[in-house]
């Protein structure tokens, strides 16, 4: 099937995400990224004993299930890519899912979005031109940008830019722009995926890439790769390996970060892509994801970090989460564009939940607030601005690092403050322990009562 380019809806860029379409596909690995060969023998990667696979990687390329052997798929895995499976006997594949299906390495996904973060720590790259730092000029590798990764020498085969999706998925391919502001392109790349940045595993030799500096070009492997991180080596330039890069998946964004850690076990903190009404009319969005703290899963939906004696005005998130930035108490972020603010009710409505995490700590002590809670009233109350959180001081889970007089001394509540439920006073101890946000227009409190912005703060809530 023909596809043409001006039928793309591009997707993700920094400043807001939409759903892009196009036909790619990939080809998968064993754990160690490795073909996996058609015989059913110890010594070649496959399995000759009844087992559970705990990775779609475990299923690659041509594999052979031997007579008498069981191969079970988790439930947790939805589809899994092979180009052939081949049964001897009575082998068996088991797909322990209601709904997991094998699907074949060539099959192409008519929708596919694409993830390209401005955010540090999904890049990497062995060289960038006058050996800049990421942000800084040709080293400013997103799709859009304003420029591109430019790498440190001319080109020798060897320079690379990689981008790690914080946890293994199915990928379909890569998108690439040339450099924004000078005629430099990479015209072809050898691309490499990796579960583990380690062991890595080719994905194309010679995959054709741009001719101009700014179409966006949607490139497809022969066959759906698995795996964290993609790695592109410039084989072919004009003028200097430059380019601006994206990363091409096979599958539909989920929702939330609790539905990436639950299909991805491994799934590390970090910045991703999720869209929380799946194909509907709500716009995927970047978001922060706590894949560690209980057991992980967690979705950022409000983040303040503010500094003694400032009193900056909050900002309502209405179609965009707020990024962790910096931890560090005393640190100003009420100038930060990603990192400072939260949803709105309407928005978090959006979103499928039913716990809550707070965390709040204050230079003023040394008491944090931490715990989580399923107290339907706060739900209820976050998700509409209407009600109040009374009944919390019951209904709540300490967690690690808590030591916090609220919510378990909570005797009083704001209610029914719509866009500010999460920050003017939703639970407060009259005139001692108080959480408030920029409370009754210049109070930041944790825990205390200065009554003023005297004190740094940090005041997170987290939705799983």
């Amino acid at each position: 099937m023909d596809f043409k380019l001006s039928n793309i809806l591009v997707l993700h860029t920094f400043a807001g995400f939409r759903k892009a379409m196009f036909f790619l596909s990939l080809l998968a690995y064993t754990p160690a990224l490795f073909p996996q060969s058609t015989t059913n023998s110890a010594s070649s990667n496959t399995f000759t004993n009844t087992a559970t696979w705990t990775s779609p990687s475990d299923l690659t390329g041509t594999a052979t299930i031997l007579d008498g052997q069981t191969v079970t798929i988790p439930a947790n895995i939805n589809q899994v890519y092979s180009n052939k499976i081949i049964f001897s006997g009575t082998g068996k594949l088991a797909l322990a899912g209601t709904t997991s299906k094998w699907v074949p390495a060539t099959n192409r996904n008519g929708n596919p979005p694409y993830e390209s973060f401005s955010f540090a720590t999904n890049w990497s790259a062995s060289s960038s031109w006058g050996n800049v730092t990421f942000g800084t000029n040709l080293y400013i590798p997103w799709i859009d940008s304003g420029t591109s990764w430019s790498a440190g020498s001319a080109l020798n085969y060897t320079d690379y830019l990689q981008y790690d999706l914080k946890s293994p998925r199915w990928i379909q391919g890569i998108i690439s722009q040339g450099r924004a502001d000078y005629a430099q392109w990479v015209t072809s790349a050898k691309v490499q995926v990796s579960t583990d940045n380690v062991n890595w595993a080719t994905a194309s030799e010679g995959l054709t890439l741009n001719s101009d500096q700014h179409t966006k070009v949607y490139a497809n492997f022969p066959n759906v790769m698995f795996g964290r991180y993609v790695r592109v080596t410039p084989m072919a330039v004009y003028g200097h390996p430059s380019m601006r890069l994206g990363i091409l998946l096979r599958d539909d964004v989920m929702k939330s970060c609790n539905e990436i850690k639950t299909n991805f076990p491994n799934a590390t903190s970090g910045v991703y892509v999720i869209d929380p009404d799946g194909a509907g009319a709500t716009a995927a969005t970047s978001c922060y994801c706590d894949m560690d703290t209980d057991g992980g899963g967690w979705t950022l939906v409000l983040n303040y970090l503010h500094a003694a004696n400032t009193n900056p005005a909050l900002v309502y998130k209405t179609s965009t989460l707020p990024l962790l930035g910096s931890t560090v108490l005393g640190t100003d972020e009420s100038t930060s564009a990603t990192a400072w603010g939260h949803t709105t009710p309407a928005y978090l409505n959006k979103f499928t939940f039913s716990e809550f995490r707070f965390y709040g700590a204050t230079s003023a002590h040394g008491r944090i607030i931490h715990f989580k809670t399923s107290h339907s009233g706060t739900l209820t109350y976050f998700k509409t601005g209407n009600g109040s959180m009374i009944g919390i001081a019951s209904i709540y889970t300490p967690l690690s690092s808590h030591s916090a007089y609220l919510p378990g001394s909570t005797g009083h509540y704001f209610s029914n403050q719509l866009n500010d439920a999460m920050t003017n006073f939703p639970i407060y101890l009259n005139g001692t322990y108080h959480w408030g946000i920029r409370g009754s227009g210049s109070r930041w409190e944790v825990d205390d009562y200065p009554n003023n912005s005297a004190y740094s703060t940090h005041h997170q809530i987290w939705i799983r």
